[in-house]
This record gives C-alpha cells, structure tokens and sequence, in this order.
C-alpha cells in the first residue's frame, strides 16, 4: 500500500492529499483540483455520470461506418507512417497503424501523433479495441481504447515496412518520456502518454465514464481510481448508521464502490446506483432538517389575530374566500399566532388568488404593530402589487410604500428614514429591499413573491432585517413534489388548489405556418371587440446566431398586420419610468397589442387581454408557457392563448403537444422536470439546490421520501447528532454554508 501523507486530523489515510497517490503529484493535484478532487476520498466519491457496455463484441465483417463498438482479434503488423497534418509533420514519429483481423476480415486500428505506441504491440498479440468506425479507402477504427489480452511473441520492432533508424528514434523517445520528472513532464504524460494507452480492463466488459476536466483523460481518472480502489477501498468508513443500512437494504459502502466504479454487468449497478442515491438524499435532507429544526426552536413574534382583526381585514376584500384559500390562511394563522417563526411555502396555480392570502398575513402582522415587507422580482410586478393594496387599503390607516431601485436619490432618501423610523407599515419593493442601507424599525413579517427568482442570500438578508420575522415565500410556478420535498424539506407547505369564480379554461392552439392567416383573423375579431393582445418573443433585438423574430421586429410586423390597432413595446432594457408609462396606456386601453418579452411572466393583472400570442413557443420550458397563458383568462371572457412554433425535435414537438392538451399546472410541473431536468426547472439553477450527481429526481421520489422521512426522524432523535459524529461532520462540512446558515430557503 503507498504511503500517505496526511493534513488532517483524522488518522484514516482515505482523508490523506490526492497529491500524494501514486500517479498524481503537485501539478495533476492541481488540475484534478478543478473537479474538487482534493483526497483520496474525494476520488473514490467521484462517481461515473454514464457507463459503456463493451461486452458485446462484433466480427469485423459485421462493422458499420461511424458506429462505436468492440473488437477482438489478432495483430497482423504493425507500421509507423510519416503524416502530415496542418503544413507539419506528425509530433512524435507520425502515425501508428496496427492491423488486425478475425476470422472474417481485417482492419487496421489507426492513431494519429503517437506513433511511440508501436512497440508495445508484437506480431500475433490477440487485442481487444473499442472505438469508432471509419472508411478512409480501407476499414480502420480511429484511436481506439485497447487491451493486449495475450502476448504470443514475434517481431518486436513491428513490420518490414517500418525504418530501423525510425524505431530506434520512437524507442528512445519513449523511454526518455517515461523516465521525465517534474511539472512539465506531468502536464506532457497527461496530454500524450497517457491518452495513448486508455486501457479496456473493466469487469463484464461495463466500462464507467467520468465526469472531466480539460487536462485529465478518462483512461488517466480509470487507472488513477483502481489504484485508489486497491490501495485505499479497505479504509473506507460508513457515513450511514448501520441500522439505517440493514432496515433499508443498502449495500454496504465498500461493495457499492466497487459496483460502481468497475461493475460485473449492468444489472449490478442498480444495487450501488440506488446505495449512493440514498446517501446524497439523505445527506441533504438532514441538512435541512438541521435547519428547520434551528428555526423552530428559535423564539418568534407570537401573533394575536383575534375575530376583530380577522373580520376587519376580511372587510377589506370585495369578495368571498374560496375554500382552498381559507384552508391556507387558516394555516397561516395557526403558524403566525405559535411560539416559533412561520416558515412557509405557498404554492397555488396562476390565478389562485394567492396575493390575497398574502396580504392577510402581512395586515395581521402590521394590525399587530410590526411592520411588514414584501419582495417580488421586477419592478413592474412590485407596481402592479402595490397599485392592488392599495386598491384594497383605500381609506384605511395602513401606511404603504413602493421601494424601488429607479427612485430619484433625495426620493430614496426620504423613503429609508421614514421606513427606519417605523412611519411605514407596509413595505412593497425589488430586491432593493435587501439593500444595507434599508433598516426597519421593527419587522415582523416578511412576504417574498416568486421565490424562485431570489437567491438564498437575497431571502436570508431580508429575514435578517427584522427580529425573527415571520416568512412566507410563494410560487405561481408549481413545483412537482419531488422538488418540493428536495428544495423546501424544511418549510411547511401550502397548497391554493383551487382558482376563483369567473377564471374559464384558456383556449390553447398550436399554431403552425399555414395556419397563421386564420389566426390573424380571430386576433382581429378579439380586437374589434373591445379585447387586448400580449404577444411574447423570447428575444430583445434581431440576432445573427438565432434565426428568432425579435420582440422589436415583431412589434412592427404587428403594426402593419393590424394598423387600425395601437401596438406598444416593453422589454427588460427599457428604463422604469418608460416601462410604467406603456404598461399604464396598456392598461387604460389605449394600447391595444403589447408586443413584450417575457418581463411579463409574473404578476401582470390585465383582466381586459383575451389573446396571448407566443412566438416561437417552441424556445420555451413549460412551466414558462403556462406562467404565461396564466396572463388571460382573468375575466369571465373566453380565452386564448396561440402558440407559434416550428419545433424541430421530437421533444419540442411532445412540449407543445404537453401544453395544448393540459391546463393543470402541477401536471405540467412534472412533465417539464421530467423533460428538463431539476436544474433547468426554474430557469436557472436554484442557489442552495442540492448537487446530486446520482440521484435522479424522476426516478427516485420514493426513494426521495423514504431518505427524506430517515433524516428528519434521526434529526428529530438526536438534533446534535451526537451519536453520528462521523455523519454530522460530513453534514456540516457539506452544507453549512449552502444550507444551515441560511434561514430560507
């Protein structure tokens, strides 16, 4: 076993540098660094993202071009050929051509630049190859992946074709190269040598396939893992308690890594898949309960909502709560008048009227002398809200305020003092609201809308400007319970599954080319009705790499298409005081058509819009296409929402098919995590999102609530995790600063 030198403080020679494993050194520490490969475990734990099934091996008479397979048969010669490429010769010595046949054909097994290789293949070696098949006047598999499976002597130096004075240069290059040390040698070794001689020793012919950065090759990771594996394997130490491993039926940690990292078949990669899925699950989710936990036992600003306070704030509202809506606020009630600080999701459907409950919780903390403060992502959203509250407080002594980045500098100034100084009550504002110079005098309740959008810092700064303020974070966007349970475990969720009297079906229509005239048409008959348009594109201005209509091109193909209608256009890059003044005529009506990018996701109440035109529809995620369809069919009026779209894909076309055939939002939730993935599923990827590497959350959400159901009752057990030591400290050493420290999500 090689020796290890070791910076911590643990004896295990597993936690030793990977600097000092046989094969690596200061420099390829440095670039194995780059995939946060640090130890020796960090190796181990470097799991493949794939595998190659190389144990299907095929006759050379059954070879197709272009196809990626394995071969076995018998060296026949072996030359070396002085090449040329770009103006110079091949470094090295040329090209190294080897053929070999079966008892069906012959092939030659070709590699470029590493004519060096020559003699480690002798006349009759029997040889396996894997790679891909090519036809450049004669069959030839191009650098291919080998294993010399037995050696049965002959002409060492190769065939009669190849020069003595050229063999003795490749032989003396080679040995030299071999007998370098020191930072250049390495980088060479890793770049040349190395990715020469990939070898094809797997169990069962399974091959893995490793995640990489430039500079490292996967035969290098292979050879570099098995001898990990070899050396180190025995030292691993189960992270999970041996209960949970026996109760569960998990293979034990050594057998996994084995399993995973040279697997006898496919079919025992399951076992090991399923092993290290459990644990990055598990891993995370204690981390959230940790948190959770934290935040529970934290004392909070217990709430007094009693009848009057209820009633006069349910006064405020011209309509009846629907049921799904008083099961929420009762929730909300019961969380804001306990010991602890609420921590809630509020996930709801556009439409579901999930503001309203929002506002309740913010006048039930403001009627109890707090002030309250609510987030939303742009600055047209946080004027929408702050025009309906106080649409709802006309009259009342609620002091509101609208805090927003393009505020003149002597405007923000007075609007800080007077929040600092407790003559606000209610705050409504962008991201501005986390900024250090906003101070509240006493902040109960914190509302962010479109949670999504924030990043965990952003949320947790908010939280921190008040005395354990109460927090409830909302999505329109729904989120499939995977994803839920994985991003929110430690949150209380609240479900608004139920829309509004008045809100009718949107009608949604695939739109192709042939069809556009047609559609032109009902557009205008919606227009002459007195009924406005969105219509959405993915871009600002015309690009030369995406053949897409841009939003400005699109706005003037609208105002020639319908002139006796007023078109407007608003984009993210327009200043604020522009964006109020054309969302303003649009909604007084003296717009007509909004030609938009998708700044109008969110929020945007147009209850007078009937028709949402999405250009092509086919650029956008699902869960996007139904945020925005969620833009009409605010009124009792029927409909539309007209999707223009050329997909090319298969998977394009089966989204568009998704939309047009569903109006539940939370189906749709899942099919789009299903389509692209959990990090793509907002948009961007989600700051504190967990890096699963093997868990795949379509796939394992049982599995995701078993693990998820272990952690919290262990956490619930010992909140210390004083029996865990070796678990706590992955735990922590893992999450604390994504996780623990932050106190929402």
């Amino acid at each position: 076993m090689a020796v290890v030198r070791t910076t911590t403080t643990t004896r295990n020679p597993v936690y030793g540098p990977l600097q000092y494993l046989k094969g690596v050194g200061p420099w390829r520490a440095q670039v194995l660094g780059k995939l946060e490969l640090h130890t020796i475990r960090d190796l181990l734990y470097h799991l493949p993202r794939d595998y190659q099934d190389r144990s299907t091996i095929k006759k050379i008479s059954q070879l197709a071009f272009n196809e990626t397979t394995t071969i076995q048969g018998q060296v026949k010669g072996v030359r070396v050929v002085p090449g040329w490429g770009r103006g110079r010769r091949w470094g090295r010595g040329g090209i190294l051509e080897v053929l070999v046949a079966d008892d069906t054909g012959t092939i030659a097994a070709t590699w470029f630049n590493m004519a060096f290789l020559k003699n480690k293949f002798k006349i009759g070696d029997e040889v396996l190859l894997f790679g891909r098949i090519h036809e450049r006047g004669h069959l030839q598999i191009i650098n291919p992946e080998f294993d010399i499976l037995s050696s049965r002597g002959g002409d060492e130096g190769g065939d009669e074709g190849e020069s003595g004075s050229d063999g003795k240069h490749e032989h003396k290059a080679e040995h030299k190269h071999n007998n370098k040390r020191g930072e250049v040698d390495e980088r060479h070794e890793i770049h040349e040598t190395r990715a020469a001689e990939p070898s094809l020793s797997s169990k069962g012919g399974i091959v893995p396939i490793y995640p990489l950065t430039e500079g490292i090759k996967q035969h290098y990771l292979r050879q570099l893992i098995r001898r990990a594996l070899d050396d180190y394997g025995s030292h691993l130490e189960e992270i999970l308690p041996e209960g949970l491993i026996k109760s569960r039926e998990l293979v034990p940690i050594r057998r996994a890594m084995e399993d995973a990292h040279s697997p006898e078949s496919m079919d025992a990669l399951e076992p090991a898949r399923r092993r290290f899925a459990y644990e990055e699950i598990f891993l995370f989710q204690a981390a959230l309960a940790i948190r959770r936990q934290k935040i529970h036992t934290e004392p909070g600003n217990a709430f007094r909502i009693g009848e009057k306070i209820d009633a006069h704030i349910r006064g405020r509202f011209p309509f009846r709560l629907t049921v799904a809506q008083e099961r929420v606020v009762k929730e909300i009630r019961e969380d804001m008048e306990g010991p602890a600080p609420m921590n809630r999701l509020l996930q709801g459907d556009v439409g579901s009227g999930k503001t309203v409950v929002a506002l309740y919780a913010l006048l039930a903390a403001v009627a109890n002398g707090y002030q309250a403060a609510l987030m939303v992502p742009t600055e047209v959203l946080a004027g929408q809200h702050s025009r309906t509250v106080d649409k709802y407080l006309a009259g009342s002594k609620v002091r509101t305020l609208l805090l927003v980045g393009g505020s003149s500098q002597k405007q923000r100034k007075e609007n800080l003092s007077k929040i600092k100084a407790g003559e606000v009550d209610l705050v409504i504002g962008t991201h501005a609201l986390v900024s250090k110079d906003v101070e509240f005098k006493r902040l109960g309740m914190v509302v962010v809308d479109e949670q999504h959008k924030f990043g965990v810092l952003q949320r947790a700064y908010l939280r921190h400007k008040g005395t354990r303020p109460d927090v409830l974070v909302m999505t329109a966007t729904p989120i499939p319970r995977s994803l839920s349970l994985t991003l929110f475990g430690d949150l209380d969720i609240s479900i608004i599954d139920q829309l509004p009297p008045g809100r009718t079906p949107v009608q949604t229509e695939w739109v192709t080319k042939k069809m556009e005239g047609q559609t032109y048409g009902l557009i205008r008959e919606e227009l002459k009705k007195g009924r406005q348009v969105f219509v959405v594109y993915p871009l600002v201005e015309e690009s030369e790499k995406l053949d897409l209509k841009s939003a400005t091109e699109g706005a003037e193909t609208f105002r020639q298409e319908f002139p006796e209608f007023k078109t407007g256009l608003l984009h993210g890059r327009l200043k604020q005081d522009v964006k109020d003044v054309i969302m303003n005529d649009f909604r007084q009506k003296e717009i007509d058509i909004l030609v938009s990018t998708i700044v109008i996701e969110v929020g945007i109440d147009i209850p007078n819009a009937t028709v949402m035109v999405i250009e092509h529809a086919e650029r956008f995620g699902l869960a996007q296409l139904h945020q925005l369809r969620g833009r009409v069919g605010r009124s009792g009026e029927r409909s539309y929402c007209l999707l223009f779209a050329d997909p090319k894909s298969a998977d394009s076309r089966s989204r568009l098919q998704t939309i047009v055939n569903c109006g539940d939002g939370f189906r749709i939730a899942e099919e789009d995590l299903r389509i692209r993935g959990p990090g793509a599923f907002f948009g961007t990827r989600q700051h504190g999102m967990p890096d699963y590497r093997v868990a795949d959350l379509t796939r394992d959400v049982a599995l995701l609530k078993t693990a998820r159901d272990d952690a919290f009752k262990m956490v619930e057990n010992d909140p210390a995790l004083s029996k865990y030591p070796l678990l706590k400290k992955t735990v922590l050493d893992r999450y604390t600063s994504r996780i623990i420290l932050s106190h929402v999500v």
